[in-house]
């Protein structure tokens, strides 16, 4: 059970820095589009708070996990 734990914690917290740079890929295009429709804008936006959201569940996620398995 500890390597399971282990294993998803450690999982989950690299999936939560993918999702996070995602999101700062996304930021980055959306403050630095010079000349695009409001589609663009706005799909951008939505990519970005998505990831963000995705991010900081998964790092939740990871946290408890990692908690769990070094309070036994």
């Amino acid at each position: 059970m500890k390597k399971l734990l282990l294993i998803v914690g450690i999982i989950s917290l690299a999936a939560c820095v993918l999702s996070l740079l995602l999101s700062a890929l996304s930021w980055l295009g959306y403050y630095n589009l010079m000349d695009g429709s409001a589609d663009l804008y706005s799909s951008l936006h939505r990519r970005m708070i998505l990831w963000f959201v995705i991010g900081i569940v998964f790092a939740v996620i990871g946290t408890i996990c990692m908690f769990i398995r070094f309070k036994k």
